[in-house]
């Protein structure tokens, strides 16, 4: 997880090379000192001269639902749920993202149409993208019986079908005691839903749950932001979702100038904000929030890698990481967000393999 500035230091390699040896990265560096590996003499070459070459995309936060965007009154039934779900994460892929966080609900009041939802995207698993799985918990999901929600949560883990759960934060008051406890007793991770409010608040709140990440707004006020930039939290601005409404928010920027760590995520909700593209976030957090291009880039892969819980992983071109790569038709990579609205993506690489090609390159035959 990078800050301060750690967040300025791309690591850029002019005329760079990346050596992918059974689906992760060997060696990164200058082609003439990869070209002189002995492991890299009976290499598969993929040209990519005069274009980027970088970390795949990592969305901190899809929200998805049953909720029917055209009828609200009439709800979405599961089976088209899976069906609408991979075809948007079809093309999430297409447009450069190759792992994201998916946050769901039923959003029916009912827990259990909570886990049939949560069971159709451990279905879909990690193909087309890597996916990480979020139990998005509302208020009407509280008061459940506490040895209920227990097995419940234990049920989860256990099957792997979801790694975190997400509870607003609205005060320190609402937060359910036992929905914090069942999911300490399960080894499920807390994140949390800032709507802004009170500093001393924020921080109570954190010191409280110890959150994985907050999900906030761009319009804070300068004390909550010191409070999160004191913290070890990492903070997610859902781009997409929220900045076109109001005034431009200098809540991110403020963050990282502060040394706050920061991710980004498209704030894709398939009730409210159609916006897919991390391409289009780290346009509109350096158009709208302030941030650098440089910002915008790290908070885009390994911070946002981090934020999902696979920065470990991915998120980086680093030896030893899973080659998650993508080639992009721009000679630099400040023009990502300056072409504004354009999809760049030429080639997506998954563990190394390539799952998303534009380009005239095809393997050898021979």
């Amino acid at each position: 997880m990078r800050r301060g500035a750690a967040l300025h230091d791309l690591g850029i390699i002019e005329d760079g090379s990346v050596l992918i040896r059974d689906g992760v990265i060997a060696a990164v560096g200058s082609t003439r000192r990869i070209e002189n590996l002995k492991e890299a003499r009976d290499a598969l070459e993929i040209p990519v001269n005069g274009r980027l070459v970088m970390p795949g995309f990592v969305d901190a936060s899809l929200s998805l639902s049953l909720e029917n965007v055209n009828d609200p009154a009439k709800r979405r039934k599961v089976a088209d749920f899976y069906d609408d779900s991979l075809a948007l994460l079809r093309s999430c892929l297409q447009h450069g993202t190759v792992a994201a966080e998916v946050k769901a609900t039923a959003d029916s009041g009912d827990y259990h149409s909570d886990i049939s939802v949560l069971r159709k995207l451990a279905h879909i698993g990690s193909n087309p993208v890597r996916m990480v799985r979020t139990w998005r918990i509302k208020k009407s999901s509280a008061g459940v019986p506490p040895g209920d929600l227990r097995k419940t949560f234990s049920l989860l883990a256990r099957r792997k079908l979801i790694q975190f759960i997400e509870v607003s934060a609205e005060s320190e008051q609402w937060l359910d005691e036992e929905i914090l406890a069942a999911a300490e007793e399960a080894n499920i991770g807390i994140k949390l839903l800032w709507y802004g409010g009170s500093a001393e608040e924020l921080g109570t709140v954190i010191e409280r749950v110890q959150p994985r990440t907050i999900c906030c707004f761009c319009h804070m006020s300068r004390e909550e932001s010191a409070v999160l930039s004191a913290s070890q939290v990492l903070s997610v601005f859902a781009t997409g979702k929220e900045v076109f409404e109001g005034p431009a928010g200098m809540s991110a920027r403020q963050l990282a100038d502060d040394g706050g760590a920061l991710a980004l995520s498209s704030g894709y909700d398939s009730a409210s904000a159609a916006s897919f593209s991390m391409q289009m976030s780290l346009s509109l957090a350096v158009v709208r929030l302030g941030l650098t291009v440089e910002q915008a880039f790290i908070a885009a892969t390994i911070n946002a890698a981090h934020a999902a819980g696979c920065g470990d992983i991915i998120g980086s071109l680093e030896a030893g990481k899973q080659a998650d790569v993508l080639v992009m038709n721009v000679p630099d990579y400040r023009e990502v967000p300056r072409q504004f609205g354009i999809n760049h993506v030429e080639m997506a690489i998954r563990q190394g393999s390539v799952v998303y090609n534009r380009t005239r390159w095809r393997p050898s035959s021979n």
